[in-house]
């Protein structure tokens, strides 16, 4: 049977093979390479895939608030926060300035009070021992003394208890001394102040056989201002 391996071709570097019998055809070589010396090797080139692309669709929805940034946010609550505080600060400031004016007109108001209770009182002393003294010896001085510390209405008045009282006096031939132990303020204002004094009356008389009689009283003094003075509105006995 004839050796078809002899016909068979070969390939490239692949070895001849070998006999059984060990033996190998004399001056068989093997081929390096079966291509053309004329003609370059054939490259292969793999295919680059290209990138991927973001295929993301644009669209055109408002920005998220929160992908805001937070230095914008910021700037905005200082911004707020500084128009705020100055805000409030100048409230206080009103606050503070309308306190002090009410204050003050209060405490203006209450030494006015006050200067007008010390004055009303000094008036007052004085014209309780002027109008509540007399002497029938001279009744029209001692009356014409009274009514100068008193308002014209009420002078008036006086005037009608004047005549009652100096016609007993001139009778019983009475002197009336009177001496304020006490001032009191009631209650008044800048322009009127409402006194009780306590006063005693010393009378002498034929009604007393000519000894001292002390008569202790006390009597409210209503006392109005009159530009620069305190004048006597009304006598009332307590």
């Amino acid at each position: 049977m004839p050796d078809r391996s002899r016909n068979r071709p070969r390939i490239a570097g692949q070895r001849r093979p070998v006999r059984p019998d060990g033996l190998d055809t004399p001056g068989a070589v093997d081929e390096l390479t079966t291509t053309r010396p004329d003609t370059a090797p054939e490259t292969v080139e793999t295919p680059v895939e290209p990138p991927a692309q973001d295929v993301t669709p644009i669209t055109s929805e408002p920005p998220d608030p929160e992908s805001v940034p937070a230095a914008s946010t910021e700037s905005d609550g200082s911004r707020g926060l500084g128009t705020a505080l100055t805000a409030g600060l100048a409230v206080v400031v009103v606050l503070t300035l309308t306190v002090a004016v009410v204050l003050g007109i209060k405490a203006w108001h209450g030494k006015q009070a006050e200067d007008a209770r010390d004055q009303a009182s000094a008036a007052g002393r004085k014209a309780a021992e002027t109008a509540l003294s007399y002497d029938y010896r001279d009744l029209d001085k001692s009356f014409a003394a009274a009514r100068a510390t008193m308002t014209p209405d009420f002078a008036t008045k006086f005037d009608e208890t004047a005549k009652v009282a100096g016609e007993l006096a001139t009778k019983t031939k009475a002197t009336v001394k009177a001496d304020v132990r006490e001032v009191g303020v009631r209650d008044g204002n800048a322009d009127r102040v409402t006194l009780i004094i306590f006063v005693n009356q010393t009378t002498t008389s034929t009604i007393t056989q000519g000894k001292p009689r002390v008569d202790l009283n006390r009597t409210r003094f209503t006392m109005v201002r009159n530009g620069d003075r305190w004048l006597v509105q009304e006598i009332a006995g307590l």
